[in-house]
């Protein structure tokens, strides 16, 4: 689609009076005949929901603060300095909902002496009625749902989690027991931001005459086979210093948390499920099946004729990225904007200050392992992304519950396209090829609750967790994939139990 079209099309969507639902992740609803058709009709927003007059009561949602930099809330009320569109659509959204419900939105941000976790313990220990929905990020939702400070999700009548603005693949990823505490849909920008992805420089690709990586993608031969192979023919010290630096040509440039992704991107993942919907550590269980997937991807990380280690300390590129003093990340987007790096690992933020660079460049999802593998799969990196929960302390649960299923239902076509297609898409990615591969991403997104509920360490970066021993493995650039898996195996479990007995109970 031309993008005059697209903005035609955004346009018109603006000035209709009844705003339509669109799929969150392009999947048709199973059902009858005539169900299939209803489905296929636009849905009327807040069709659903009941007739309610609040009184012009105001509905405070907890969002993280300014402090929190790129990762900061810009989902709910409209911020100095972010897109003009976006706030446009944020003020549009708003006022759909407080006109329906006669509410009045607002928001409290964190900020870094008052973050979320202290500001809702507070809130719920002391029967605070501050907010009446929070949206912590994921990890931190989770550990707060394992406080009960939290609403059960699935008894609020009026959340209807088989509406399309809700991500269908978080919600049946983030329950446990069939318990769904915080939820994540159209609502949160922020997931749709955390999406892991690869991008590369087109000019690189002409210049020789290489594959067009968007038809190694559409014909199932997009693989970390075919990744290394191309990044291993433009790997070279072109600098006139000996020895491999960050102003030298990278294949592929790889930060530490992107080896998970990519294990998960073969298909497989961290935790699995039985049908009760009670997680199961399948890394353990499969490990047969995972070691060789984790050996091909740690012999790409380690191959320095086609990989540079991004944020890794001790290897070439850090030292000498940061040499001049800019941040390692910058000097990674510089690479590819430069002609500096083929494909570069990178969650979907990312592109916005690739985007402020002159240069060529596309998008393309994480690759498969082997080109009989089926679909592409898109980790989403939960540490920052945003979530919607509703605490126990708010002073109505059910205004709580209908306020924030009208707030995602009226995102849809108003922030989210506004962040979607415009803000990536219009602005950002400079073909019609991308912007198919940009929806690939979104609609294979992946959540592990290895990863969200860590478990098996003290922290996201812990080396012992079942989300962060891969990454770790692969940078010390000893292959110990057996034997830390076993090492780690009872600290997991253990874990992993002391949650099921919380969401059992």
């Amino acid at each position: 689609m031309k993008k005059a079209t697209r903005i035609v099309a955004l346009l018109i969507l603006l000035c209709l009076t009844i705003v339509t639902v669109s799929a969150c992740n392009g999947e048709e609803e199973e059902g009858t005949e005539s169900s299939a058709a209803e489905t296929s009709k636009p849905a009327v927003l807040f069709e659903k929901l009941p007739e309610k007059d609040y009184g012009g009561e105001t509905v405070t949602f907890l969002v993280e603060g300014d402090y929190r930099t790129n990762y900061k809330s810009q989902e709910i009320m409209a911020q100095e300095g972010a897109p003009e569109v976006l706030n446009e659509q944020i003020e549009k959204r708003n006022e759909l909902v407080e006109s329906k419900f006669n509410v009045v939105i607002a928001e409290e941000r964190t900020t870094a002496d008052q973050p979320m976790l202290t500001l809702v313990r507070n809130a719920v220990l002391s029967s605070l009625e501050d907010y009446d929905i929070v949206m912590p990020y994921i990890p931190d939702a989770a550990t707060l749902a394992l406080e009960d400070s939290f609403h059960l999700i699935n008894d609020l009548e009026y959340i209807d989690l088989n509406n399309r603005c809700w991500d269908n693949n978080a919600t049946e990823s983030l329950s446990i027991n069939h318990k769904n505490y915080f939820i994540t849909g159209d609502i949160s920008l922020l997931t749709l931001a955390c999406t892991h992805a690869i991008v590369f420089n087109k000019d690189i690709i002409s210049a020789n005459g290489m594959e067009n990586p968007y038809d190694l993608v559409n014909n199932g031969q997009w693989t970390y086979d075919k990744l290394r192979e191309m990044a291993r023919k433009v790997t070279a010290d072109i600098d006139g210093t000996a020895g491999m630096s960050a102003t030298d040509r990278y294949g592929f440039l790889i930060n530490n948390n992107f080896v998970t992704s990519m294990y998960v991107g073969s298909g497989q993942s961290l935790t699995g499920k039985d049908i009760n919907d009670i997680p199961y550590i399948s890394i353990i269980d499969e490990s047969e099946t995972a070691f060789p997937i984790f050996n091909k991807i740690f012999e790409l990380v380690n191959d320095e004729t086609a990989t540079g280690q991004i944020d890794n300390t001790s290897s070439t590129y850090y030292t000498t990225g940061i040499a001049d003093g800019s941040s390692i990340w910058e000097v990674a987007t510089e690479s590819v904007a430069n002609g500096l790096a083929l494909f570069r690992a990178m969650a979907i933020i990312d592109i916005i200050d690739l985007g402020d660079y002159d240069c060529n460049f596309g998008i393309l999802p994480v690759p498969k392992y082997s080109e009989s593998q089926e679909n592409h799969h898109s980790l989403v990196s939960t540490i920052y992304a945003s979530s919607a929960a509703i605490p126990i302390s708010a002073p109505d649960s059910e205004m709580s519950s209908i306020i924030l299923q009208a707030m995602c239902e009226a995102s849809t076509d108003t922030t989210k396209d506004a962040y979607f297609e415009i803000i990536l898409k219009l602005r950002r990615i400079q073909d019609d090829e991308s912007e198919a591969m940009l929806d690939k991403i979104f609609d294979e997104r992946v959540y592990d609750l290895g990863i969200i509920y860590n478990w098996g360490g003290a922290n996201y970066a812990d080396a012992n967790s079942i989300g962060n021993f891969m990454n770790a493995v692969a940078f010390s650039g000893t292959q110990t994939f057996a034997s830390t898996l076993e090492s780690i195996t009872d600290v997991v479990k253990n874990a992993l139990e002391d949650t099921l007995e919380v969401f059992e109970s």
